[in-house]
């Protein structure tokens, strides 16, 4: 749940007066703190690419829209690869050797959070969301350096974000892919 909320958080974060990029890679540490003030840090990597795309339906009207994929690759305390769209969740648990699929029940609507964003200070945004306020920190470049929420289990999320490499040219998706070892057991949530 604490990875749903978290990737909920970064997907909002790409909206508002923030520019969205069409893709970007970079380090990030986390930390979550219980009620009871207990603190798990984590560490690791997160690859992003906002994919447009467009069809026609059957009467010939072309629709836009865009999806947002995720990959995040935890190093630290454990080793995980966490894949998403937005409505599909992969986890591919290396310390457990196991896959675990999920569908989010409820995708990350973008569109209606930037409608709630608001610039606070300079390098400041806040949004309400779902009854979860976001406090999100741009850095001089006007890149994402920090998200600070409080989850729906109370806990205190912290996601700070290092090295970001904002529109790489020479962007390569399959990096987004979460291969999942085949001697793995899979598990589907």
């Amino acid at each position: 749940m604490k990875l749903l909320l978290t990737l909920s958080a970064l997907a909002m974060i790409l909206q508002a007066d923030i520019s969205l990029p069409n893709n970007f890679e970079t380090d990030f540490q986390q930390s979550i703190t219980n009620d009871k003030g207990k603190v798990i840090k984590y560490d690791g990597n997160v690859i992003f690419n906002n994919i447009k795309e467009s069809f026609s339906d059957n009467r010939g009207v072309v629709e836009n829209y865009s999806r947002s994929l995720f990959k995040w690759n935890y190093n630290n305390p454990t080793k995980k690869e966490v894949c998403t769209d937005g409505i599909q969740l992969v986890v591919i648990d290396h310390d457990l050797e196991q896959v675990s699929n999920y569908t989010v029940d409820e995708g990350i609507n973008l569109e209606a959070i930037l409608k709630v964003a608001q610039k606070i200070t300079n390098l400041d945004y806040k949004a309400t969301y779902k009854e979860t306020e976001y406090i999100i920190t741009l850095d001089n470049n006007q890149q994402l350096s920090k998200i600070v929420y409080v989850d729906n289990l109370d806990n205190g999320v912290k996601i700070i974000f290092n090295n970001m490499n904002y529109n790489n040219a020479s962007f390569d998706v399959t990096k987004l892919e979460c291969q999942s070892p085949k001697e793995y057991d899979i598990i589907e949530g």
